[in-house]
This record gives structure tokens, sequence and C-alpha cells, in this order.
């Protein structure tokens, strides 16, 4: 929807002002008005919904390097050490002066976030894991044991996850809540955006939400909690509830158009639920689309990133996914190797779970199989069933769905089972001996697998996993890490031709950053915190230079 345009924001009749509107209380969104605040601002923060976003519901881990809980773990890890692996893992994404300003301030935004109540432990897991066990809080989130990587960078666990049982999203953002309420920050609450206020010179002077009426907010709550994205398959009914949601705000909204002072802060999120800005940007991923599980809440409609657009803004990295195929837990897995339908290894099997899933959708039709003996795969059953309830539920589970629904096959030896699943068995054997052979006689692994984790397949009973892209029962969770285009300095919304936008700033996943060139598990709350309070200070600092200019008698 296009903005709208005044001529005079001192002739408008504002409902509400505010030195920094913040649109979205997620993890970037609440960054941005607690940093805000603390530079002075008067700050008011929306959400369409009760706050808490995706952050709510992740694993509430921030990447992030030579903190306290490092070297209570035994670990002395450096920024130097940092920054070398996350060049290999961000790229050209954002400048390399960004970059380091980014690593060396992790420690403190992890420190900014215990000020604000959010705790943390050096208790370390320290073995391959797509998130650590009950009591454990430390741990290697990314591909910092992979050869390919240690080969450049000494690794270290930089995964801190939020203390508290189950997933640390949920007290990560309970502890930020309280401490917004307590520094009076004005919460908006079930309160949509929807068009941007301009200046004819183009600068954002607020926006225009819809305000839902108190008596429906128990019911869109209640809409916003079924469509939880840790149901896998739950997006028909999401959809659904947007739908009905969309007809509540119709119909029991109230129009209301807030001042911004110093800037609008976007917080919103992806668009991992805009069907149209992904086939917009990437319709390849588009054919796979409807057997995905989106790890995103139904804030994440790309409605920010549409906003921003609307108003002159650039996008970038749109076509930047985050495709995961998780292995383990359970650990016994990882014995295994994944081929594609021409037989061929292609990835470490021990590689983060965005990098497996990435090279899963780029096979020819998204096709691949993990090759596991009996054993491993019997003992993948036992780890499954006893790794704890909530490992169990979310990892278990979706394993076992998977190996009953999803196409598992049996067969007597390569050539029997190549047949089972369709691909050449004269490559699938020689891939197995290729690998067997190999580490017989001492060499490195094909693919780059980290050595303590080669197992010889051996002779016997092979069982392949399917884990193709067309497989909705393999669970290939998704979401979006492109978005704005910012100014680095500043988080100010930039447009194609690289001036900023007055007035408009964006952080977390709305804004192309840190997570964009490819997602390891903390990059995200990582960089919600870091391109927040970038954006949540710069928008203090020009609404604190707007004040001082006004004449006395309108301050």
């Amino acid at each position: 929807m296009s903005p709208i345009v005044i001529e005079d924001g001192d002739a408008l009749a504002w409902d509400r002002e505010a030195d920094v509107v913040v649109v979205g209380f997620g993890g970037a969104g609440a960054s941005a008005a607690l940093q805000a605040r603390e530079g002075g601002a008067e700050v008011i923060l929306i959400d369409r919904f009760g706050g808490g976003g995706t952050t709510a519901y992740s694993g509430g881990v921030i990447y992030a390097g030579a903190t306290r809980f490092q070297r209570e773990a035994g670990f002395d890890d450096t920024v130097d050490d940092m920054l070398d692996y996350l060049r290999q893992e961000v790229g050209d994404v954002v400048r390399p002066e960004t970059l380091e300003r980014f690593c060396r301030g992790s420690a403190a935004d992890v420190d900014w976030l215990i000020e604000h109540g959010v705790r943390y432990s050096g208790a370390a897991y320290l073995d391959k894991i797509t998130y650590p066990p009950e009591g454990k809080f430390l741990y290697y989130s990314g591909n910092e044991k992979s050869p390919a990587f240690e080969a450049k960078a000494r690794p270290a666990p930089r995964g801190h996850r939020a203390v508290g049982a189950g997933f640390g999203g949920a007290h990560y953002i309970a502890a930020l809540r309280r401490s917004i309420e307590q520094a009076g920050i004005a919460l908006m609450l079930h309160t949509r955006a929807d068009r941007l206020i301009c200046d004819r010179a183009g600068r954002v002077l607020g926006i225009e939400v819809v305000a839902l009426d108190r008596s429906q907010h128990a019911r869109q709550q209640a809409l916003y909690g079924r469509a939880s994205p840790y149901v896998p398959h739950n997006h028909g009914r999401t959809e659904r509830a947007l739908k009905a949601m969309r007809a509540m705000e119709e119909r029991h909204g109230t129009a209301l158009r807030l001042r911004a002072r110093g800037g609008v802060v976007l917080g919103t999120g992806g668009f991992a639920y805009s069907r149209a800005l992904i086939d917009r940007h990437d319709s390849e991923f588009a054919r796979h689309y409807d057997v995905t599980h989106r790890l995103s809440t139904m804030g994440n409609d790309g409605s920010g990133l549409e906003m921003g657009l609307s108003a002159g803004g650039a996008v970038g990295r749109m076509e930047s996914l985050y495709i995961a195929r998780n292995i383990a837990p359970p650990e016994a897995l990882l014995d295994g190797i994944i081929v594609n339908r021409e037989g061929r290894r292609f990835v470490p099997e021990d590689a983060y779970v965005s990098m497996i899933g990435g090279e899963v959708a780029k096979q020819p039709d998204g096709d691949a199989w993990l090759i596991v003996n009996a054993r491993s795969f019997r003992r993948s059953i036992g780890e499954a069933l006893t790794c704890g309830w909530q490992r169990f539920k979310y990892f278990g589970v979706p394993m076992l769905v998977n190996y009953a629904l999803g196409g598992t096959r049996r067969g007597g030896g390569a050539t029997a089972l190549a047949r089972r699943i369709g691909i050449d068995p004269a490559a699938l054997s020689a891939a197995i001996e290729q690998h067997d052979r190999d580490i017989a006689e001492g060499k490195p692994d094909l693919v780059g697998k980290s050595e303590a984790l080669r197992k010889p397949l051996g002779r016997g009973a092979l069982y392949a996993v399917n884990m193709c892209m067309s497989n909705r029962h393999a669970l290939t969770k998704f979401m979006t890490l492109g978005g704005l285009e910012v100014d680095e300095d500043s988080g100010a919304v930039l447009r194609a031709d690289g001036s900023p936008i007055a007035g408009l700033y964006a952080a977390g996943m709305a804004a192309k950053g840190l997570h964009s060139n490819g997602y390891i598990s903390g990059l995200s709350i990582a960089d919600g915190v870091f391109s927040g309070r970038r954006a949540g200070r710069h928008a203090a600092d020009a609404a604190q230079a707007l004040n001082d200019r006004r004449p006395i008698e309108a301050a």
C-alpha cells in the first residue's frame, strides 16, 4: 500500500506522538526500542499480535565470541578467531568493517542483554548437535569444527542459549518484555501497521496503524496461538487465521496516525508467509514452497518489507533462504553418507543444517538420500526414544515419522537399495566403496566430513532415509534471509541509488544483514541485537537533533 503523503507534519492531527516508533515486537524490535529509550527517546513499540514474534518460538541462541561464559567453560576464544570464522560464513554481505564491529561488540551485546534480564551459562555441550540438551547452554552452533572451516579459523563454541527449560526464545523475550515495561516504553499490542506517512520530499514522518478493539484481543491471540510454528505443516491453518484476523481488524479496528519525530524502525521479520515475494525473488524454490515447514510466525508476512519498498527502499539477497535438513539428533545418523539421484556425495554430513538443506535443494529435482547401515539405523531409533522429552518432541518424533511415512527404504546391499530408491546401482556402490576405502587407507574425506565422525558403512543391509525436497515428511524447515538494504552505520533504509530515506530504519530479518548470506544458529538473534541497537540509537539521535532545533515554545 502506498504511503500517505502530506505537506506539513505539524499541520496533521496526529493521534499519538513519540520520538521513535518501532514496528514489530520481536528480538530486533525489542532491542531497537530499549536502545532508543536508553538514548533518552520517547518510544512507542507496536505489534500486530501480543508481542514476541518468531524470536519467542526460537531456540533463544545468540552468536557471540570472547565472552565470560566461554572463559568459564575453559575456552580462550578471541575476537580475531571469531572474525576469521565469520568471514567464511558471512562473506561480502556486509562490509568488512561492519563484520569486525559486530565481532568486537558481540560480548558487550551479551552483557547488555544480561542487564535487561536475559540469563546465560558456561555449561557447555561440545559434540555435534543441532540444539543442546537440557542443562547445556553453550555449544558449537555452526560449522566451526568442520574441516574446511577449522583450517582457516580456530573453533570455539559461540552459540549462547538463554537459560531456561525448553527452547530459550520464550525466556529471552520474557526478560526483554519485563525490561521494556520497566523502561516506560509505550506498548501498542494488537495493532497492525498499515502505511507509512511521508512528506513530499520523501521523509518518513510517522505511520498509520489499525488498533484492534480491546474486546477482540483474546480472540485474536487465540488464533495466533493455534498457528504455532512448532506444528509441522501448519501453514494452511496459519493462512486461514491471517484471513480471519484481517476481517476482525477491518470490523473492530480503529485507524490511528502515529508521529515519529526521529524515525520509524521496521523490525517486522522476514517474508516466509508471503508467497508473492517468494515467487518474485526465488521462483526455483517456489515449487517446493507448499511442502516446507516455515520456521516463522504469521507476522513474517513481508508487510514491513512492502512498506519499505513503498517508500522507495531497495532490497537485497531476497533469494537467500534458510533451508534446513536435520540429521542429528539422533547422532547415529551422522555415520551415514548423503547422495543425490546420481549416487554422488555432495555435502559433508556433519555440516550445519542449512548448508545441508541448501545443498539438497540444489540437486537435480531436489532429490537426496541418507544412506546408513543397519546398525546405525537401529541405534538412531534407540537414541530418538531415549533423548528426553524436549528433544524427542522436536527432533525424535519428526525423524520417526519420516522413517514410517517418508519413504525410507531397506536393501540387502548397495545394489538392492539403489534399485529401491531409483538411482544407478553402480554409482551408489562406487560411492560407498570409495567412502569405506578412503577411511581404511587414511585418506581425507571426499566432501570434507570431520574425521571423528567417519565410520565405514561395511557390507550387509543398508537403509536409505528419504531427504528429497518433495518429501513433506522430511520436514524441510525454511525461513527467509534477505531484506531491505540499510546503511551499515545507521540502519537507515536505502534507495536503489544508495541514498538513505530520512526517518526510516530497518533491523533484524526485515533488513539485509549478517544473516543474509547463509544462516547459522544464533546469528539471527545476534544480528537483531546488533542492528536493532544501531537503528534505535540513530533514530533517538535524530529525534534529539530535531528537538534541539525546535523553538522553546514548541518543545
